[in-house]
């Protein structure tokens, strides 16, 4: 009886571990070497040849992955998302010239295999075959139409990983309550999955980022080394500004907001910009380039950047807005909605 009891964890042993393995078929035209994937805090390696690779391993749950290489030049990487099964993925690189610098882009793509990246592409799809309808609209009507398109696809999947990655992604649009609901609703399995726990990370951080509450007082280092604080700026309007020098969208933004500075500055504005670069050098080169005249900071952490954790912040370009008596007046404010404000305050 024993042995038949041992026989049945053995095989029940073998059957979960099989549920949690995965493999890559990949492909990665124009190299051959070393490519090395980071997943569940571990990194490892394979090797391309004539443009193709495999790899194998098992993983607890769906967990955000990368393919990276070691170049010469500063290189980029996107995060794809992993899950058990059999994947195929499309890697391919792309070099960009910022301020006289190449630096490399690694881009990877799940093009078959998994549930949870086809609902991804479902979802993607389904924004392109309606996106006709935003041409000539406002950044904020975007937004709301977004917002709006992801509400209707996780009241059709409430309880995939798929609706979860997405939520998390844009949880400073949703409100306190709709964010607790949803995460409640989920299973305790995918509650307690990577981006369960984010999810849970944001709502417990976007807690302490409330509309009319006090923010939390924080401080980091100017690019001279000078160190600056939230408090330091009580009397003003402030706005909190979370960026990057490899942030497109941040960057594009830059020329607006430096014209809002220039009206408000001396009327009680002030900009803290919080960069989420992990090289100083390129940070300092950003700032020169866009003529940011405003404070600048950072803990050079990239998106580790312990204020960004703080407020849970894990897309840029992000922002809060806080009045003269350290208030949070606004998050995630448009360009347009601040002018028209600052218009009426001040």
């Amino acid at each position: 009886m024993l042995r038949y009891v041992f026989l049945l964890l053995i095989l029940f042993s073998s059957q979960l571990s099989a549920q949690n393995s995965f493999s890559i078929n990949g492909s990665f035209q124009d190299f051959n070497g070393i490519i090395y994937l980071k997943y569940d805090a571990k990194v490892d390696s394979c090797t391309v040849t004539n443009g193709d690779f495999t790899y194998s391993g098992n993983i607890d749950q769906t967990t955000p992955a990368s393919f990276f290489i070691k170049d010469e030049k500063q290189v980029y990487y996107n995060i794809f998302v992993l899950e058990p099964g059999e994947l195929a993925v499309k890697v391919d690189t792309v070099t960009r010239v910022y301020d006289g610098e190449p630096v490399c882009r690694l881009s990877t793509k799940v093009t078959e295999g998994g549930s949870t990246n086809t609902l991804l592409d479902s979802f993607q799809t389904r924004l392109m075959q309606n996106a006709s309808a935003m041409q000539g609209k406002s950044v904020d009507e975007r937004k709301q139409f977004y917002v709006d398109e992801l509400r209707q696809f996780y009241a059709q999947h409430p309880t995939e990983i798929a609706s979860l990655i997405l939520v998390e992604q844009a949880s400073p649009a949703f409100s306190q309550q709709e964010l607790v609901s949803f995460y409640n609703n989920l299973d305790a399995g995918i509650q307690d999955s990577y981006y369960g726990i984010s999810l849970k990370k944001s709502i417990d951080k976007n807690s302490k980022a409330e509309i009319h509450q006090p923010i939390m007082d924080f401080s980091q280092e100017s690019l001279s080394g000078e160190l600056i604080s939230i408090r330091d700026l009580r009397g003003k309007y402030v706005l909190v500004d979370f960026w990057a020098s490899w942030c497109g969208p941040c960057r594009a933004e830059n020329p607006n907001l430096l014209k809002i500075y220039e009206l408000y500055k001396d009327l009680g504005f002030e900009i803290l910009g919080v960069s989420l670069d992990a090289d100083r050098e390129s940070w300092g080169k950003a700032i020169q380039a866009d003529g940011l005249t405003w404070l600048n900071v950072s803990d050079l952490q990239g998106s580790q950047n312990e204020v960004a954790r703080m407020f849970g912040v894990y897309a840029i370009p992000d922002n809060i807005l806080i009045d003269r008596e350290g208030r949070i007046v606004a998050r995630q404010i448009s360009l347009e909605q601040l002018n028209q404000l600052l218009s009426d305050v001040l």
